[in-house]
């Protein structure tokens, strides 16, 4: 099939796109958008790679480090909440273009710093980075996948994130004995640097933003496109959508999304506080109670390989038996998981079967969560959705390691500590099931 070179009336090419096998350019974008998201999992995770040597060189207590680690979900928090509404305002591209830059900078200024308040303006700057990447990378995936494809499109860039702490992981193995904990940062910051100028060559931009929104040289922007594409090009853009030419946060807060706002902001919250505290003090806590820092990594490894499998087949699953089911299945296994985590920190034999089987619930909880809340929202408000309900959830994370940190620094047993962790889990998997769905499917 080849484009055509006169202009033709066609309703909405993203019908062409959806019902069609995948393409080349369709799977260069989405690669592109698992390579950003590696680079996410790399970042989010290297202050816990490098916890326990930090705390040591520091002099640190548990509350302290608790406390940085919550840096990074507060920078994340404000990226989501920021950048977002540009996504839908201005488009996806520049959004993810200004989110690299943001992140290399972060990593670069923790790896110099040289106190609390330095570390933590890092992690703050690294983490609007990752917070306005985590909900706009992930979108522009589904909206360049086949409509049979999506959920899996999207489940390739939530696996991404288990590949980049992996990645993590095996930098903290490589760099901490000879380089120290400054070397992970300097090889995040290097890896978003160089990460750029690809993305500025090769990242498109939404069709969904370009037609849904329809900014200044919308067809011919949108007809660029779709010759790269094979799709004929369009002589007007369709209907635009009611609501799309008022500003973003003037239409998010009319009553029939502010209410599903409200529902989601509760559910991620919860499941954020549960999910980052287990990333977050899982390599520390299995580091103490074995006296190994590489152990720590190696677990934080585990974690990750059972990530890889749990988001790729969680996709897959929310595309065959439906996302509400998936998540349903993945919140309340991770819950389970937490708490046994708790009683095996100290047996190795025994959280090499428990570490995968954590990483698969919370990638797989990760995805089914991310989808849910992106068919809540219609395409000219769905990085806008997800922003703001990543920014709730990004307090619940802020909160998750501090209290775990807090909890753990007034004695109590790691056991105990985790398994209330786990409840907040159960929680976001009942607020969760409410979600109204906007596409068509389960």
């Amino acid at each position: 099939m080849v484009a055509s070179e006169t202009p033709v009336s066609v309703s909405d090419p993203r019908e062409v796109l959806g019902n069609r096998p995948m393409q080349l350019p369709q799977y260069a974008v989405i690669g592109l958008c698992v390579l950003i998201n590696m680079i996410d999992g790399y970042d989010i995770l290297a202050l816990a790679q490098a916890g326990s040597a930090l705390k040591r060189e520091w002099g640190m207590g548990d509350a302290a480090l608790g406390t940085l680690l919550s840096m990074n979900l507060v920078g994340m928090a404000i990226g989501a909440l920021g950048v977002s509404p540009v996504a839908d305002q201005w488009g996806r591209r520049p959004a993810i273009l200004s989110c690299l830059i943001f992140m290399s900078m972060g990593m670069a200024i923790s790896a110099m710093s040289h106190g609390f308040y330095s570390m933590a303006a890092g992690r703050i700057v690294t983490g609007i980075g990752i917070g306005g990447m985590t909900s706009t990378a992930g979108m522009l995936a589904l909206e360049y996948a086949s409509f049979k494809r999506r959920e899996f499109a999207s489940s390739c860039v939530a696996a991404a994130y288990p590949v980049g702490t992996i990645l993590g992981a095996m930098v903290a193995v490589a760099v901490l004995g000879s380089y120290g904990w400054r070397g992970i940062f300097w090889v995040g910051s290097a890896l978003s640097a160089l990460l750029f100028p690809v993305a500025f060559l090769w990242l498109a931009e939404s069709l969904d933003y370009l037609l849904s929104r329809q900014p200044r040289n919308a067809v011919a922007r949108t007809n660029r496109m779709l010759r790269r594409m094979a799709i004929p090009e369009i002589a007007e853009l369709p209907p635009k959508p009611e609501g799309a030419r008022s500003a973003v946060l003037a239409e998010i807060v009319q009553p029939f999304h502010a209410k599903e706002l409200a529902k989601l902001f509760l559910a991620h919250a919860l499941n954020m506080f549960a999910w980052y505290f287990i990333i977050n003090w899982g390599p520390p806590l299995v580091a103490q109670a074995n006296a190994s820092d590489t152990l720590g990594a190696q677990y934080s490894a585990w974690v990750s390989y059972g990530g890889i499998v749990g988001g790729m087949t969680t996709g897959f699953l929310c595309g065959t038996i439906g996302v509400k089911r998936m998540m349903w299945f993945t919140m309340l296994s991770l819950a389970a998981l937490i708490a046994l985590f708790g009683q095996f920190t100290g047996s190795q034999q025994a959280l090499w079967l428990i570490a995968p089987l954590v990483g698969a619930m919370l990638f797989g909880s990760a995805t089914a969560n991310w989808l849910t809340i992106a068919y809540a929202f219609p395409p000219q408000l769905r990085a806008t959705g997800l922003g703001f309900a990543t920014t709730a959830g990004r307090v619940g994370s802020i909160f998750g390691p501090i209290m775990g940190g807090w909890l753990l620094g007034e004695g109590l047993a790691v056991g105990a500590v985790c398994a209330a962790m786990a409840v907040p889990a159960v929680l976001s998997a009942l607020t969760f099931s409410r979600a109204r769905r906007m596409e068509p499917g389960r």
